[in-house]
């Protein structure tokens, strides 16, 4: 072979190089390049911060999400995407006040069952992007307590014909922390009403009322849920009495009961017990943290391409 023609192969060879290079690795830096979530694995009614950067800053974005029954990563098995909310930029529904080109959503998910999601964010200026959530709906983890008159003091104590309350822990159910969440009509977020309703309590051991099976609290606030009455059942010393509790998560429909024990007059420390309502719940998805469907490092691929096309087009200028 002539050296004009290896000439001409080489400058071939090197166009197409600096070719694959500006396809892999420039037209992508101008698009949205992260969408997180966090956290990325979490049961109904968990709030779930959705982060994404731009094209441009305050532009308005749509999300999106979608029942991902096949675990595949992409909306082929014949569901269709359910809008969350537009967010824009430094606006409407964005969690800070700046135009950054970044958005910050708080998303109260939903009612979902268990399984794999994908939350897609729609840019005008830029790519569709994509990232999974997973679903396991753990159940409510419940840690009641009783008190007697004295909050500092009377832990486990009750006394005949003087004040107590019942308190819980709650677990499981991030929408008790969240109870001035502004809702919206795509993001409908907290309804009180219904987060009040979805505990009770058995209080009759204590008060003598047979009406008292089931009582709403009266306090819920965060991650504590509060009953209060007075002990007017007559009640022996040393008895052991105990509360019923009884948690519901409002989005995954989860039931958890737990009894809490005290003394009468006689302080007692028996760990609550507690027991599932629910027993067919699905296991948890193992965790999918995916920043976005495309490759994480564009161009990547284009430098074993360029070393390829330049080694080809060495070894055809050695040869004579």
């Amino acid at each position: 072979m002539s050296r004009s023609a290896q000439g001409i192969i080489l400058l071939l060879l090197s166009v197409l190089a600096v070719s694959f290079l500006v396809s892999y690795a420039v037209i992508p830096t101008s698009a949205t390049t992260i969408v997180q979530l966090q956290p990325n694995t979490v049961s109904s009614g968990d709030r779930v911060y959705v982060t994404a950067n731009l094209a441009e800053n305050s532009s308005t974005v749509t999300l999106s999400y979608y029942a991902d029954l096949n675990k595949n990563g992409k909306d082929d098995d014949g569901g269709s995407w359910i809008k969350i909310a537009n967010v824009t930029d430094g606006g409407a529904n964005d969690g800070k006040n700046t135009s950054n080109g970044f958005i910050n959503f708080q998303w109260m998910t939903p009612s979902l069952s268990p399984g794999q999601y994908i939350v897609k964010v729609e840019d005008p200026k830029g790519p569709t992007r994509t990232t999974v959530l997973t679903v396991n709906n753990a159940n409510l983890k419940l840690i009641p307590t009783i008190v007697g008159p004295s909050t500092s003091t009377d832990k486990g104590l009750v006394k005949p014909g003087d004040y107590f309350s019942v308190s819980t822990q709650v677990t499981g159910n991030c929408r008790l922390c969240h109870t001035t969440d502004n809702p919206t009509t795509q993001n409908p977020g907290v309804n009180q009403s219904q987060v009040d309703k979805a505990f009770s309590a058995d209080l009759s051991g204590i008060t003598g009322s047979s009406g008292d099976t089931a009582v709403d609290p009266t306090y819920v606030h965060h991650q504590l849920v509060q009953w209060s009455g007075i002990a007017s059942k007559t009640l022996v010393d040393n008895q052991t009495v105990n509360v019923t509790v009884t948690g519901t998560n409002p989005a995954g429909n989860l039931t958890t009961q737990s009894t809490a024990f005290a003394g009468v007059n006689k302080a007692v420390n028996i760990p609550p017990k507690s027991s599932n309502d629910n027993s067919t719940q699905g296991n948890a998805s193992s965790a999918q943290s995916s920043g976005s469907t495309s490759n994480p490092l564009p161009g990547f691929e284009a430098v074993f391409v360029v070393a390829g096309l330049t080694f080809v087009a060495y070894l055809m200028s050695r040869r004579r």
